[in-house]
């Protein structure tokens, strides 16, 4: 069975001289070295986790240490539209071709979180929560303000407990992440992890990502002494290495050399293959000293994919040696599930009649838009028509092919290009400029001067009121009708600043 060494890490030597001429902190090659990544770091994890998610359509999936949600609420989204229908579903047989994205939707149908914090856990909860019923909610639309469908049932549940306790509901799980998990398990929790995980659990993918100690060299300067490196990190907790880590909960950090040799030993212990083992994040800076190759990735990542060998015999095995560990620990909690369900018209097969249902939905949504061509993705989030479509972005395809007052144009190879014409156009097409002959000139009233407001809204006394348009008033605050606020000469004379001027003693600075 794979278990973390215990050996002894030899660290580089100290510096032995006058620590002042070998490091100056005060300069910009002093120990402390910028360290930065685009995308964020937690971001290139979770950018290849969701990648292998969609690749594999994984719809199944048990977020080991999840925290507070974060992996869960982005897993929680609905897909924009249901995997491709079987072209049976065509009153004419017709074969109507597969819309393929620049990268393919989650169908998630279960999603479980476990942690030991129950403080974190309150925040996974409240992330996996369905959206408000009502209308307009602040909760009822995605992160980019888009107003989404859910086309497909989805049941979410968080549970608290540790890992070395099994969870009965947790065997035969499609997928399990561990997202910067392993490196916080105590030295004898680390043992019940591949029997678990691998063995009693048996999913058919498991991935993990960890930071990569040997990385951290990249925060310092080469040959660095320990006190220099100590106040960039945190001394093992353990007592079992000589090692600075990044986190003052991590138990352990391994080498990419460690990393793949645990991965290894539980692969072959418990019937799995490893799909990828390698690395991801990367600093934006060029090291000083040019040891980006040798350090390496920031965080370490692995793919594990079960055999169809034996996995019966490996879960009963499992059981035994977490057994013969020993851990104890209270069952899991149910903290809550929460059940997302599909709109009632999803999968709703098309009639003969739907060609022209939705084709006159599609018409009359461009005509209210005043636009002759619109793009394929933008009117089916108009939820009048995807829903006529029941989910299925074919049917609207097949639909627009076969309406009399519509084209569908195929704009290149990208389906992102894909957009309906409005043939003959809209009758009255939204104005952008003024008609020939016109401009904006004629419409500046006689005797105007510039910076005056225009004499449109006269006092009964025959005097310009203090602002030309509703809600708007003079830069300087001159024309508060207040009398408890009062206005200095300073402050009118920042409000009229020339955009040009130089604005270095100004509060808002360059």
């Amino acid at each position: 069975m794979a278990t973390m060494t215990t050996t002894p890490i030899y660290e580089l030597p100290e510096h032995d001289g006058d620590l002042s001429e070998e490091i100056d902190l005060n300069s910009d090659s002093g120990a402390e070295l910028q360290v930065h990544f685009y995308p964020p770091l937690f971001l290139q994890r979770r950018i290849w986790i969701l990648d292998i998610l969609r690749r594999e359509a994984i719809v199944d999936v048990l977020d080991v240490g999840c925290g507070e949600g974060q992996l869960l609420r982005v897993l929680s989204q609905p897909a924009p539209w249901l995997s491709p229908p079987p072209a049976s579903i065509f009153p004419d047989e017709k074969q109507v071709e597969e819309y393929k994205c620049d990268m393919p939707n989650l169908h998630t149908r279960r999603l479980v979180g476990l942690d030991v914090s129950a403080y974190d856990l309150a925040f996974a909860v409240k992330e996996t929560k369905p959206p408000s019923s009502t209308p307009g909610g602040e909760d009822d639309m995605d992160s980019y303000g888009v107003r989404l469908t859910r086309w497909e049932d989805m049941e979410a549940k968080v549970w608290h407990g540790g890992l070395q306790v099994v969870n009965e509901e947790f065997v035969g799980v499609e997928c399990i992440v561990c997202t910067e998990v392993i490196e916080h398990l105590p030295p004898d929790i680390l043992p019940a992890l591949a029997p678990t995980l691998l063995g009693i659990y048996h999913p058919k993918r498991l991935l993990i990502t960890t930071p990569s100690y040997t990385f951290n060299a990249r925060f310092t300067r080469p040959g660095a002494p320990r006190s220099v490196r100590a106040r960039q990190g945190y001394p093992d907790p353990t007592g079992r290495t000589e090692r600075i880590f990044r986190h003052h909960d991590h138990k352990f950090e391994w080498t990419p050399e460690e990393f793949a040799e645990w991965c290894h030993g539980a692969a072959e212990e418990w019937g799995y293959d490893i799909e990828e083992l390698g690395g991801v994040g990367r600093a934006i800076e060029d090291d000083p000293w040019g040891r980006d190759e040798e350090l390496g990735d920031a965080s370490l990542v692995v793919a594990f994919c079960r055999k169809n060998d034996d996995w019966e015999e490996r879960a009963q095995r499992g059981r035994q040696v977490l057994s013969q560990l020993e851990l104890g620990g209270e069952p899991h909690k149910l903290l809550a599930t929460h059940l997302h369900k599909g709109h009632e018209m999803a999968r709703q097969v098309p009639t003969a009649e739907s060609i022209q249902v939705i084709g006159n939905a599609v018409k009359a949504k461009m005509e209210s838009f005043r636009e002759a061509f619109i793009a394929l993705e933008q009117i089916w989030f108009e939820p009048d028509v995807s829903t006529l479509c029941g989910g299925w972005i074919e049917v609207l395809i097949w639909a627009v092919d076969g309406y009399d007052g519509l084209n569908l144009l195929k704009g290149g190879e990208s389906s992102k290009e894909w957009s309906v014409e409005l043939v003959g156009g809209v009758k009255d097409p939204l104005v952008m400029w003024p008609p020939e002959g016109e401009t904006s000139i004629d419409l500046i009233p006689d005797g105007w001067i510039p910076e005056q407001e225009p004499e449109e809204d006269m006092s009964d006394e025959g005097e310009v009121s203090s602002t030309g348009a509703d809600g708007y008033g003079s830069w300087d605050g001159s024309e508060i009708e207040t009398s408890d606020v009062q206005v200095s000469d300073e402050e009118r004379t920042w409000g009229k600043q020339d955009w040009g001027a130089d604005t270095s003693d100004s509060p808002w600075g360059e």
